[in-house]
This record gives structure tokens, C-alpha cells and sequence, in this order.
């Protein structure tokens, strides 16, 4: 994509607004690692939920809490303060296109329709979901004047402290280490059935696998649950920097399409992804980076947080993947024979 902004010279400010869902914030990384660095000053603005990745990759001179649709008012003094000479919106809602102009900078790039794209001096139309979504911010960024990479870079950097003390709740081992990650905070219809997976995490400690549970504190019921089969349960225990180190010590990660399926690319882990009402194209995970499980039906992707369907129908998207269709593609992910 040609850019729509001239070179910037150095000492330039950057106010960038970033996504504020996990995955998003791992997805966004390779467009904000091919923006202009040398000489150039970043401001990020992202939700607090997120702020720990964004800082862990040191591609920040500083970093502004945002969080409610009033967080562009909120923020507009600190931001005009701070003097930004260009704003790049990475969100889509309306409250992103209102921070660029309340921001002060006379360059202002986003993705926006109807009466939002005034506020924006570059526009780029919605994003369509028919390619990878870091592909998308990268096409954000591109139109910044950032250079794509051959190959994108979601890698987020934990400090050894950080992994030492996560060591520490893994029981040492030679038998492979399998994360489970049953939740998925958008919705219902993201979720593979909990008794599939308390049923998946029996038969891997019957095959002899160790198994660890992530999570958030909202999702404590299912790591109990998963407990009951001799997983170990960290839901609810770790942060999200916690959480990559976690994962950063497992072979292998089963996931909904979730924000752990990301945070598992920001550890370098291979995935087993299981998608429901959303899309792989857009969210899962690349080929080298693991396998994609999902069962076929009409209306699907249908991208809503609850299936609307009833009876028999209802999130058959997801009762159709098999615990036996799991546990092939874990063994046959790590090369084990079936």
C-alpha cells in the first residue's frame, strides 16, 4: 500500500491509538514494529488491561491509560500537551476517530465510515475480515509510511525474574506440557464446551502428559473444573507478562479464539486453535504456528458473542469439534504416534 503520509523527519511525535483487547495487542505488534523508529517519539494510549504488553516491547517513549467512550475527553490535555505531529488510530470505534482530532495532531490516519471520517485527515475504509487482522493493522501502518516485514513479529519479551518465579507453579518433568486455555472473554460462542475440554485434559494425563490451565480470574470455575483431572490450575493467578512466561514453557497450547491463543504466538508456543463463530482467516494462527480445528456449518463465522440459534443447532459450530479430533491434532503436533 502506497503511503499516504510524507517521510517523517526526526524528532517527530507519534500518538498512536491502540487496540485494547489482548489479542489485538499481540496482533498489532508487527505494524508498530515497521513504523519509523530512529529519532522518532511514541506515544501510546491504549485500555490499562493491556498496558504490561505494550510496555514489555520498549517501542513506547510513554504510554496513557484509556478506558470508557469518554477517555478522548478525558485524555485531551495531557494529549495536546504532549504536542503529537501525527495520530494513527488502530481501532475502529467511533471514540478512536474523536481521539485522534481531540489529540491536537494535524496528521490524523484511521480506519473509519460515515460521518467519523471527517474527523480523520487520511481515512482507510473498515477493515473486512478477509485477511489475517495483523495484516490489517499492518495495512494502517503502511499507510503511515511503515516498510512491511517479510515475516510479521509478534514476540513479546518476559524478564527471567518474571520466568523464574512462573517455574516455580510447573512440577518438573520429562512428559510433554500441554496449556489448556478453555475461556474466551468476547462470548459464549468463542467457547468449545467445558466438559470437552475437562474430558480432553483426562485423556491426556492418561496418555501421560502434564497439563496446566490458564485463565483469568473470570474464568476460575473451568480451572477448577479442569483441576478435578490432575491439571494444574493457574487461572486467575497470573498477568498477562505471567501468563506468556507460562506458556513460554509449554510444548503446546489448546485454545479457544481467544486472547491465549495470541499471548501463545507472543511466547513463540504452537497452538491447537478451536474456532466456533469467528473467523481463522482473520484471527488464527499462521500454518508454521500451529493447526486450526472447526466444524463447517451455514452460518458460520457468524462473529457473535451468543449463538442465536436454538435446540439442536445451537453452537453447532463448536459441539461438532471432538475430543478425539483434539487429541489426534495435539499428537500429531508433536510428532507422537496414534
Amino acid at each position: 500500500m502506497a503511503a499516504l503520509w510524507p517521510p517523517a523527519p526526526p524528532g517527530t511525535r507519534w500518538l498512536l491509538r491502540l487496540p485494547n483487547w489482548v489479542g489485538d495487542a499481540v496482533m498489532v505488534l508487527p505494524a508498530l514494529r515497521a513504523l519509523p523508529v530512529r529519532e522518532q517519539f511514541r506515544i501510546g494510549v491504549a485500555h490499562p488491561r493491556v498496558l504490561d504488553v505494550y510496555t514489555a516491547t520498549g517501542l513506547f517513549d510513554r504510554l496513557l491509560p484509556a478506558s470508557g467512550k469518554s477517555a478522548p475527553l478525558k485524555l485531551r490535555r495531557e494529549m495536546r500537551r504532549l504536542k503529537p505531529d501525527r495520530c494513527l488510530v488502530f481501532t475502529e470505534a467511533p471514540s478512536g476517530a474523536w481521539l485522534a482530532l481531540f489529540s491536537g495532531a494535524p496528521l490524523r490516519l484511521g480506519r473509519a465510515e460515515g460521518l467519523h471520517r471527517a474527523l480523520f485527515t487520511h481515512r482507510l475504509p473498515r477493515a473486512t475480515r478477509q485477511e489475517p487482522a495483523w495484516r490489517e493493522h499492518m495495512r494502517v501502518a503502511e499507510a503511515a509510511g511503515a516498510l512491511s516485514p517479510p515475516a510479521p513479529d509478534f514476540r513479546v519479551p518476559v524478564d527471567d525474574a518474571t520466568r523464574a518465579r512462573m517455574q516455580a507453579f510447573i512440577p518438573s518433568g520429562e512428559a510433554p506440557l500441554i496449556a489448556l486455555a478453555p475461556g474466551a472473554a468476547y462470548g459464549p460462542a468463542k467457547r468449545w464446551p467445558l466438559e470437552n475440554f475437562v474430558e480432553l485434559s483426562r485423556r491426556l494425563r492418561g496418555e501421560g502428559y502434564r497439563v496446566v490451565v490458564t485463565g483469568s480470574m473470570n474464568e476460575r470455575s473451568m480451572g477448577k473444573a479442569l483441576a478435578t483431572t490432575g491439571a494444574i490450575d493457574l487461572t486467575g493467578t497470573t498477568n498477562l507478562l505471567e501468563t506468556i512466561a507460562v506458556l513460554g514453557t509449554t510444548n503446546l497450547l489448546v485454545t479457544n479464539d481467544s486472547g491465549a491463543l495470541h499471548l501463545a504466538r507472543a511466547a513463540g508456543t504452537s497452538v491447537v486453535a478451536l474456532f466456533g463463530s469467528s473467523s481463522p482467516v482473520w484471527t488464527g494462527p499462521e500454518e508454521h504456528e500451529g493447526d486450526v480445528l472447526r466444524h463447517l456449518v451455514p452460518c458460520s463465522p457468524c462473529f457473535k458473542r451468543e449463538c442465536p440459534l436454538k435446540g439442536h443447532d445451537h453452537l453447532r459450530c463448536l459441539h461438532g469439534i471432538s475430543v478425539d479430533a483434539v487429541l489426534d491434532a495435539v499428537n500429531r503436533r508433536l510428532g507422537v504416534a496414534t
